[in-house]
């Protein structure tokens, strides 16, 4: 199975390659057709997916390349969307990210990259909204870890607007689910969060979140009966 895995990747590769030697040399259709094959060969190589994106932008080609056969996958999209926001293109991302959301609408991760595209086109009252959802999901892969960073998030926004208790409510809400982030370890410092005040702040969250899931637990029960 991994001689196979390493077989189709090095294929995707070469077609890859092969489209960037051919888009040198100006032959745009045939370096198209070498990055789909790629993505045939291989959908789980991505360097094409961006490759096509950055051709049709700067030609200006009308066609869109950017179909759903392209990008079929919902997590296709959510890392082309990621991969445009890490090259500063955060509004071209955002359609990419919103995508994502709308095929998997109880994904945390995909949530959690729209809202840090928004967040960098300076649309920090959608940002805030989508963390706030996404800190509820459970779905999508490891929703734990990005329930954990919309917390994370909401905190750096938060202190940023000057509400401390806002931010150390939600550090501790991200602690509580990732506690072995280094990021999260850094911004109890910033909050002024000590080790000894960290763990009164720890078993005080917990006693409340218990405290709230059997309240609902309670509700959900009283409501099946009736």
């Amino acid at each position: 199975m991994l001689e196979t895995i390493l077989e189709r990747r090095a294929t995707a590769e070469e077609h890859y390659r092969r489209g960037l030697r051919l888009k040198g040399e100006g032959y745009l259709l045939e370096a198209e057709q070498e990055f789909k094959l790629s993505m045939e060969v291989d959908p789980a190589y991505f360097d094409p997916l961006l490759e096509i994106l950055i051709e049709q932008e700067e030609t200006g080609v009308s066609e869109d390349i950017r179909t759903d056969e392209l990008l079929r996958r919902a997590d296709q999209k959510y890392r082309l969307g990621m991969a445009l926001l890490k090259h500063k293109r955060a509004e071209k991302a955002i359609r990419h990210l919103n995508d994502a959301c709308q095929s998997e609408l109880d994904n945390a991760k995909y949530l959690v990259g729209l809202a840090e595209a928004l967040a960098d086109c300076g649309r920090l009252k959608e940002a805030k909204e989508n963390l706030r959802i996404a800190a509820e999901l459970h779905g999508g892969s490891d929703p734990l870890r990005y329930r954990a960073r919309a917390h994370l998030l909401l905190s750096e926004m938060h202190l940023k607007d000057g509400h401390l208790r806002r931010a150390r409510r939600r550090v501790m809400m991200a602690h509580s689910l990732d506690p072995k982030n280094e990021d999260i370890a850094l911004m109890f410092k910033r909050v002024k969060i000590g080790p000894i005040q960290r763990m009164f702040l720890v078993s005080h969250h917990k006693d409340k979140e218990r405290q709230k899931y059997q309240a609902q637990a309670a509700a959900l029960s009283k409501a099946a009966q009736k």
